[in-house]
């Protein structure tokens, strides 16, 4: 697998990506995106910024934005287990060909060398408490649970893993 930016021009695919996730989400009761989040304007913003992914494994298979910095990580209800410089992930989604493929494990994997490149000791990242799927995975991969952030009026789960 490799991460490659997603380009301005490509919205669509992300925005399929997103919709396709989010549907099966929404099939086994995560409202996590219930509400048109990610919108296309977010996704056009991700690709305008340089944070949007796309996960490639011969064709694109998923997408995320890694960001350097997030505002509301600095407000957590609970403990980060580092202070260092961490690299965040937000939106992660798999296409409906892609999924329960095990294809998670080899995003990290990527994830984990873009965080290194950037001399990052950490990677971030929240979720709903209806993810149950993340909630599952995350601590699999390594990631610890370190307390809530709010995002949007409400408590998501924070988790946190050492590079």
């Amino acid at each position: 697998m490799q991460l490659r930016k997603a380009l301005s021009t490509e919205i669509e695919t992300a925005e399929r990506i997103i919709e396709e996730a989010r549907a099966f989400q929404l099939s086994y009761g995560n409202k996590q995106w219930a509400h048109g989040y990610p919108s296309r304007a977010l996704l056009s913003s991700d690709a305008e910024e340089g944070i949007g992914y796309f996960a490639v494994e011969d064709d694109i298979i998923g997408y995320l934005a890694i960001v350097d910095y997030d505002a509301a990580y600095d407000e957590l209800e609970g403990k980060w287990l580092s202070s260092g410089k961490y690299v965040a992930l937000h939106r992660i989604a798999f296409g409906n060909s892609s999924r329960g493929k095990g294809f998670f494990p080899a995003l990290i994997e990527e994830v984990k060398k873009l965080a290194h490149e950037r001399g990052a000791s950490s990677i971030r990242i929240d979720t709903d408490r209806s993810n149950d799927i993340m909630q599952h995975l995350l601590p699999k991969l390594g990631f610890r649970f370190t307390g809530y952030v709010l995002f949007e009026s409400d408590k998501k789960l924070a988790y946190e893993l050492l590079l």
